[in-house]
């Protein structure tokens, strides 16, 4: 996605810009690793300013649609993360983790 300058947008966050750096921390190498303890994301908006995204405590993630990697026109068109929300008592809440959504829009 780097690569390619796709637009990324989350309207739940208010992001909508061509992406420009990824940063993480532990190196996440797959979907059984725990979790990230910290993803920023930082975007090129359409007015030339550099906008950060920080995500913490990211466990999980989905990508969509769910179709066969081995199509040669699979593309995903969105991704969701799921992060631990430490502001949400385990006890009264009835899911601890919050969704973020983020749209994947091809230039061509």
């Amino acid at each position: 996605m780097l690569k390619n300058q796709n637009t990324l947008r989350s309207i739940d966050l208010g992001i909508d810009g061509k992406l420009i750096a990824i940063g993480y921390n532990p190196y996440w190498t797959s979907k059984f690793d725990s979790k990230i303890e910290k993803l920023e994301l930082n975007f090129l908006s359409n007015n030339g300013i550099m906008v950060p995204l920080i995500l913490s405590n990211i466990v999980d993630y989905e990508l969509y649609p769910k179709e066969s990697k081995r199509n040669k026109n699979y593309r995903i068109n969105t991704i969701d993360l799921m992060i631990l929300s430490p502001y949400l008592n385990p006890k009264n809440a009835k899911d601890i983790y919050d969704k973020v959504k983020i749209e994947i829009i091809y230039d061509d």
